[in-house]
């Protein structure tokens, strides 16, 4: 017993009340690690706080627990991405059910904002595994309010496994509210896949990079990433980064050790400082930015930027294609000039 908590400090560390753990005991969403016999107390194991706030996670979410016992059972993400696309259908019905009651009560003039123009994304995005690389560990996220890219390290099973887990955690528990929403989701995501890694044979060390980019508002769009992967914004025909590279050759740039011409060369222009994984808990950056209609959002991992320096990128962002033809022409020349690492970007352009 001496390794077990008892119910009150678990649930201290969980954030989970007793009422609530012993409601999903009571469901067989997560029963004791041990019962005292003799007095009922119940016990549970450090190795159960993981499950104990995805399960709050995915009840914040809204998921009824015949669903999470599901997941629990077979941990497979699309079941998430799948209840993700429900919940965006059903606000998507919603909003236009409660259009139509305000236009029948006459006052849909009077509302605030509107669905026809509050702002979206108009996106596309692509991966590649590249020229070298016998697997892709990039996983890339389009939506019409959240885009995302994630670049895995840790392996040939575990990068796959770490960016496809934090792309779709933070896909699915996104819904616009805020930066810190956004920024929350981000942090579970960490968790959970530093907890994958520490539980699963095989996938130790695993982590990944994440740029996620969300609109929280009509008119602000909200950017949290760890890593290297970027964000960039394109407006009037000037190209602004969004993120600062967490590598050890940014952080000597910024420090007054290197030039920016001398990073693009340097052996620890890819050592990461950060990362989603590595640790229980992760430094974000998180910015707003305003956004209006025209501008264009580029987010991109290295295995592009790399090949493609800002001045190229900015070119062919300003030449006035679709989304999908920048995200073609950009990931080709990536692939063109080398492809030695997998490549993803994603294009979205702010509309109304």
């Amino acid at each position: 017993m001496d390794e077990l908590m008892p119910i009150g400090d678990f649930s201290a560390r969980s954030g989970l009340s007793p009422k609530q753990l012993r409601s999903y005991a009571a469901s067989g969403l997560l029963t004791p690690a041990a019962v005292d016999p003799y007095t009922a107390y119940r016990y549970y194991s450090p190795a159960q706080l993981g499950d104990a706030r995805l399960i709050d996670a995915l009840r914040d979410a809204g998921i009824p627990l015949a669903e999470i016992s599901l997941l629990l059972r077979d941990r497979d993400p699309g079941r998430l991405r799948a209840w993700a696309a429900r919940v965006r259908d059903d606000a998507e019905r919603r909003h236009e059910a409660l259009d139509q009651a305000l236009a029948l009560l006459g006052c849909a003039a009077d509302r605030p904002t509107g669905r026809n123009t509050m702002a979206y994304l108009d996106c596309a995005g692509r991966t590649d595994i590249g020229l070298v690389r016998e697997n892709n560990e990039d996983a890339i996220v389009t939506g019409s309010r959240f885009v995302a890219v994630a670049d895995g390290l840790g392996g040939h099973a575990g990068g796959e496994v770490a960016s496809r887990l934090a792309t779709e955690l933070v896909a699915a528990s996104f819904t616009g509210g805020s930066l810190d929403e956004l920024a929350t989701a981000v942090r579970a995501a960490n968790f959970a896949v530093w907890e994958r890694g520490s539980s699963t044979a095989g996938s130790e060390g695993m982590g990944t990079t994440l740029v996620a980019a969300g609109l929280v508002g009509d008119g602000v769009l909200g950017v949290v990433h760890v890593g290297d992967s970027r964000a960039y914004l394109v407006r009037d025909g000037g190209l602004q980064r969004l993120t600062e590279d967490h590598t050890v050759a940014a952080q000597m740039v910024r420090d007054g050790e290197l030039t920016e011409a001398d990073a693009v060369g340097h052996p620890h222009r890819s050592v990461l400082t950060r990362a989603l994984g590595v640790g229980p808990d992760v430094p974000l950056d998180a910015v707003e930015r305003a956004v209006v209609p025209g501008d264009r959002l580029v987010l991109c991992s290295d295995g592009l930027f790399n090949h493609v320096p800002d001045d190229e990128l900015a070119a062919l962002a300003l030449s006035g294609a679709s989304p999908q033809a920048a995200v073609d022409t950009l990931l080709e020349l990536g692939l063109a000039r080398g492809g030695e690492d997998n490549l993803s970007v994603v294009v979205a352009d702010v509309r109304a």
